[in-house]
């Protein structure tokens, strides 16, 4: 039985990412309507795949530019939206995707951390943004400092998880243009794979704030960078109403701060 928006499986292998969401559409699906928002039927479609932890850290750096300006509770589709206009005159918004993993490690030291997280991934399928959920994974690493071995928590899929669905959507023809925000140079690998196997579609890269890469720039033509502005101006409704009539609201933290009396 598919999943309805917002609900979370309990149990998924930890060799599938999660995908949360509406269900995958043919090109003809939710956002991919050629018609809609432009007058011309054949008016570029365009992809946004954010990658949620390169992504965090740019709306860390730009809390510590602006720590009184709320940023955390991103409106992803409104933010592809607006920068649509980076890509070309015309081009249309065809889907939003979005990367990310559960720090489950955190349920007991940090539970409210986990719990924002949550929150913000259920705000996000309630808007309509497909979800695609990675996990963390334990190593062993060298600690210099300590001279000991210590735990660490590592992120993964994300990046493998962007590629695979890059590809997939591209080979169902449900883009013409894609965009990765993130900075990370992991993907430059798959930009001269891609551009070889689709050589009618362009990938461009969107860079969260602080987090451009001069070598995915060199690689993508046509790349541009999001403003620590943007994130501010794009932010959810403070309450977003789920599928089953209920609301999730914005986390406290993540609101304006208070104002002193």
């Amino acid at each position: 039985m598919p999943l309805a928006p917002g609900i979370i499986p309990e149990r998924v292998p930890d060799s599938l990412p999660r995908r949360l969401g509406p269900p995958q559409a043919p090109a003809c699906g939710l956002f991919n309507v050629r018609f809609s928002g432009s007058m011309n039927p054949l008016a570029p479609r365009a992809m946004f795949f954010f990658d949620g932890f390169n992504l965090y850290h740019s709306i860390e750096c730009a809390l510590k530019a602006a720590p009184t300006t709320p940023v955390k509770w991103l409106d992803v589709t409104a933010l592809a939206r607006a920068h649509l206009h980076a890509l070309g005159p015309h081009e249309i918004l065809a889907g939003v995707h979005y990367f990310t993993a559960y720090a489950e490690h955190f349920a007991r030291e940090k539970p409210e951390r986990l719990a924002r997280h949550k929150a913000y991934v259920r705000a996000l399928t309630a808007t309509r943004v497909h979800v695609h959920l990675g996990h963390f994974k334990p190593k062993h690493i060298w600690v210099e400092a300590l001279q000991r071995y210590e735990w660490s928590w590592q992120e993964k899929a994300t990046d493998v998880s962007i590629v695979a669905e890059l590809f997939r959507h591209a080979a169902r023809d449900a883009f013409d243009v894609a965009v990765i925000v993130s900075g990370d140079a992991d993907y430059a690998p798959a930009i001269p794979a891609f551009n070889e196997m689709f050589p009618h579609k362009r990938l461009v890269f969107g860079f969260p704030f602080d987090r451009k890469n001069r070598e995915l720039e060199r690689a993508a033509p046509g790349s541009f960078t999001f403003s620590r502005e943007s994130y501010a101006k794009h932010q959810l409704a403070e309450a977003i109403r789920l599928p089953s009539g209920k609301f999730v609201v914005r986390p406290f933290a993540w609101g304006p701060p208070p104002r002193l009396a």
